[in-house]
């Protein structure tokens, strides 16, 4: 009993680590590409640039909701038996496959009222190249789903590395060697990280890509059915997330979405550890639904929110003290104006990890359908919100319009939560003191040795 323990927290502590370090390579990178382009970029390229990456976003979080939780799931509980992991892994790749031709051509019937819309006419420069870059996506995320499916993580932080890195190391190169910035040049960067991040995910994942000579159908219809209503809530949650930026950019220009754009970068490093945790989560939330019922899940998600909060809580703080120095250290002066919204859009974290967590747990037990039925709706109050709240109060008013909105959610999502698995949410504030404690500990334990 005390080695198989013993074998669960190393677990919980390689992955979590492994995965951590995942979303905060990327972040890193991102943050520090953006960082770069708000200086050499003027607030209308820029707000090109946050529209290209939000679509490519939105056209990622669908991939991965029509894939990675169906694929996970069904490899994560047929380990034994390697017949029907080479059919699983062969379907959802002919799947991943089609969803890259079907967003590449829905991108391109909307791009010049993207453009038009958003008065971003460089835009149409950058989407024939992520076309390309779209497909390598398809090779590339296959592999790491099959790694996540076998608990196995390296891969991840490496895939984030080149895919992250090599668009920072250009706009780094042209910031130190003061050449000017050419937004289609960015998307071959692009391009090129995701090649070498397909190529080091395939290496990962090579032992578990198992495939099978013929097609089964079967499976092709099931991993299908169950990831439309994961695909429903990743891009509903796209939206929700984004609606105010996307409403902002609509409504008062390319200048205010660049301006309210800058607050949210900073927010966005709320995302990592709650990612991070839900990437590690969900296998395991899986098996203990089989093992252990609602009871398994349960536990499973107070605690996995609780340790979410612990890594949350003192970035919030940080943020609402220091707002001004960290707009001017990540954005520069000509955005200063973005403080008080970043001190609002801050508290959107605390939500963040109740959210991320609600998901993982409803997808986990078979529950995609309801799931996406709460984020939809979660998406049309934070539009209708949006709407009301931009033309009253501009900048701000977006930002109330998602604070609003979260906490609506909040409320309805815990509501169904404590009604199916007894969860409560306030016991997951009592695990924040166990997960310093821990931390304590095994600081002290590695101080020693």
């Amino acid at each position: 009993m005390e080695k198989s323990n013993a074998s669960s927290q190393n677990y919980w502590l390689r992955s979590g680590l492994l995965s951590l370090s995942e979303k905060v390579a990327a972040m890193t990178f991102n943050l520090g590409t953006a960082m770069l382009l708000l200086r050499l970029l003027t607030k209308e390229e820029f707000a090109t640039w946050g529209i290209f990456v939000l679509l490519t976003y939105f056209v990622e979080m669908g991939r991965s909701g029509l894939l990675q939780n169906g694929m996970v799931r069904a490899l994560a509980t047929r380990k034994d038996d390697r017949t029907e992991q080479a059919n699983i892994i062969t379907a959802a790749f002919l799947l991943n496959i089609a969803y890259s031709v079907f967003s590449n051509l829905i991108i391109w019937f909307c791009a010049d009222w993207i453009c038009l819309q958003y008065q971003v006419p460089l835009l149409a420069d950058m989407l024939p190249i992520y076309f390309l870059t779209n497909f390598l996506m398809a090779f590339c995320t296959h592999s790491n789903f099959v790694q996540q499916a076998n608990f196995e993580f390296r891969g991840l932080f490496w895939t984030s590395v080149f895919y992250r890195g090599v668009p920072f190391v250009w706009v780094f190169w042209c910031w130190v060697a003061g050449d000017t910035v050419v937004l289609w040049q960015i998307s071959w960067t692009v391009f090129a990280g995701v090649a070498l991040a397909a190529l080091v995910a395939w290496w990962y994942a090579r032992t578990f890509l198992f495939l099978s000579k013929k097609l089964d159908l079967k499976w092709l219809m099931n991993l299908a059915s169950y990831g439309k209503f994961v695909l429903g809530t990743n891009l509903s949650t796209m939206f929700y997330k984004n609606i105010d930026k996307l409403t902002l950019g609509q409504m008062l220009g390319p200048a205010a979405f660049a301006v309210y754009d800058a607050a949210g970068r900073v927010t966005q490093l709320v995302e990592a550890p709650a990612f991070s945790i839900a990437a590690v989560v969900f296998p395991k939330s899986a098996e203990k639904m089989a093992l252990d019922g609602p009871s398994g899940v349960k536990n499973l998600y107070e605690r996995s929110v609780g340790a979410t909060l612990a890594v949350i809580l003192p970035f919030v703080v940080f943020v609402l003290v220091f707002a001004e120095p960290i707009i001017q250290i990540f954005a520069g002066s000509q955005y200063l104006e973005s403080a008080n919204v970043l001190r609002l859009t801050a508290f959107f974290g605390l939500f963040m990890p109740f959210a991320v967590q609600f998901g993982t747990v409803l997808d986990s037990t078979g529950k995609a359908a309801v799931n996406f039925g709460y984020t939809f709706l979660t998406a049309l109050i934070n539009l209708g919100l949006s709407y009301l709240l931009i033309q009253r109060f501009g900048l701000y008013g977006a930002a109330y319009a998602i604070l609003i909105g979260y906490t609506l959610s909040f409320g309805l999502m815990q509501n169904y939560l404590h009604r199916q698995f007894r969860i409560n949410a306030l016991k997951a504030f009592m695990h924040v003191p166990e997960f310093y404690r821990f931390s304590w500990e095994l600081l002290k334990k590695r101080f020693l040795k």
